[in-house]
């Protein structure tokens, strides 16, 4: 009986211990032991809302291995697995399943790295590590973390807003937060023709990232895509990372402003057809014969022929068949798009301006050639066409042709746009040709209707109010 009892408590002891076993295993793995080295260790860390600056310490290191070999960080957002994932790098695996900065640098003899992109008020986990030149030695600094803080930039109400006819100038002040996170960010302007839209939202137009007036300390953006006679609402946004792997976005106040009108857009030349021409190129801002802002913003107003795209002038390279999309580099030969292109998808003027403007046709450059007289102002770089019946004058822009070689843009000193003709396997052009140039102005000049080709060049294009369409 004695030797029952003692039988019966060894095995309930040893199913006891089994159970408490299981359970402390089902309740905490055991975590996989991980060789670090006391040569790599983790200096300082400081954090902002999106950024981490890491320094650390390799000590050991050959100098080759200290130029030449490979330095950085092993991040993740806090995970059971962290430990596990880290390990694999030290293994062997060059891609484990966590983030790895190398852009770091060794700064008085200790290792600097800034990571940017992070999410706001969320933990990590990371470590620091060195492979040498060979690839055969890896080592890593002992796991740790760190918190980023809470992302509270601050927005200022927008200074002002200045509609033209295919775009707007938004003038704001900078949005105010960590210099570090600024770069890990993006900061846009939002324009839309609905209140409250998100970007990316169908309604929302493409800035230009714009320039910095430092003499009034203020930002000046341009939104295309505006058409006349619309309203839209305006406001600042900044663009930042999730956790979902998309964007999240804070907003500045909002404003509102109306386009402007095609009435304001239209000359009336008192032509024969009673049609009516465009103030300005399609892109262009100013309506004073001057139009210093081109100086600010070159080549906005250049298009291949059927093309929707905008060439920024000698901010990119050069319009070229190979960067036009109706150019067939097995035929050589230009796509066929119509025999006349106004008022389609190919026609940039009606798909920008919207309404009743389309591209002129050839007919229509000719009236408008055989209705009125051409002069060149003094200084500043304009033809004039002008009607001596009504007194009404109708600008040109001098600088409206660019081309050039695949990296080299070059901008032709005469005026002239397209027409929405297309004939004898090229679209047609009028051309204000230039006879005599010098470095600013232009002294004379002829008109001429010609044969251009949409790809090799980009031109300006100048729209007509179409009653009809």
């Amino acid at each position: 009986m004695l030797m029952n009892i003692k039988l019966l408590t060894r095995l309930f002891f040893v199913s006891n211990l089994a159970f408490l076993l299981v359970a402390c295993g089902d309740d905490k793995p055991v975590e996989p032991e991980i060789e670090t080295s006391e040569d790599v260790k983790i200096v300082s860390v400081n954090t902002t809302a999106l950024t981490a600056s890491i320094v650390g310490s390799f000590e050991g290191m050959s100098k080759v291995d200290l130029a030449l070999g490979e330095k950085g960080v092993l991040y993740c957002v806090k995970s059971a697995d962290a430990a596990s994932v880290f390990k694999s790098w030290l293994d062997g695996n060059d891609n484990p399943d966590c983030e790895k900065f190398t852009a770091g640098s060794i700064q008085g003899g200790e290792y600097v790295g800034v990571i940017k992109n992070l999410y706001p008020e969320t933990e990590y986990n990371f470590c620091i590590y060195s492979k040498s030149k060979d690839g055969k030695t890896r080592k890593i600094s002992s796991l740790s973390s760190f918190v980023t803080g809470s992302f509270n930039p601050v927005f200022k109400p927008i200074v002002r807003v200045s509609p033209s006819y295919t775009f707007v100038q938004v003038t704001y002040k900078e949005v105010k937060m960590n210099e570090l996170d600024a770069s890990s960010c993006t900061i846009g302007v939002l324009v839309s023709t609905k209140s409250g839209a998100e970007p990316g939202v169908g309604t929302t137009l493409t800035p230009y990232n714009g320039y910095y007036e430092q003499y009034y300390d203020q930002y000046i953006s341009r939104a295309f895509g505006v058409k006349p006679d619309s309203s839209y609402y305006c406001r600042l946004y900044v663009e930042f990372k999730n956790l979902d792997g998309g964007y999240s976005y804070l907003y500045g106040p909002e404003t509102s402003f109306s386009a402007r009108t095609s009435e304001e857009l239209a000359v009336d030349l008192n032509l024969p057809s009673g049609l009516k021409w465009a103030l300005l190129d399609v892109g262009e801002g100013s309506s004073d014969a001057l139009a210093d802002d081109r100086d600010y913003w070159p080549g906005w107003q250049y298009f291949h022929w059927g093309s929707l795209r905008m060439f920024q002038g000698l901010r990119n390279v050069a319009p070229n068949k190979n960067a036009y999309e109706y150019w067939n580099k097995e035929s050589n030969t230009y796509t066929f798009l119509a025999d006349d292109i106004k008022g389609t998808e190919y026609d940039a003027a009606h798909m920008l301006l919207g309404g009743k403007w389309r591209m002129p046709t050839k007919e229509e450059v000719q009236e408008l050639m055989d209705s009125t007289a051409l002069y060149w102002t003094t200084g500043v770089g304009h033809g004039v066409n002008e009607n001596y019946r009504s007194g009404s004058i109708l600008h040109l822009d001098r600088d409206s042709i660019i081309g050039g070689s695949n990296s080299v843009p070059f901008i032709f000193h005469i005026g002239g746009f397209w027409t929405s003709t297309f004939e004898d396997g090229y679209p047609v052009a009028y051309d204000v040709i230039a006879d005599e140039t010098n470095d600013r102005f232009v002294t004379a000049g002829h008109m001429e209707l010609v044969t251009g080709k949409g790809g090799e060049y980009a031109r300006h294009i100048r729209a007509v109010w179409d009653p009809n369409m």
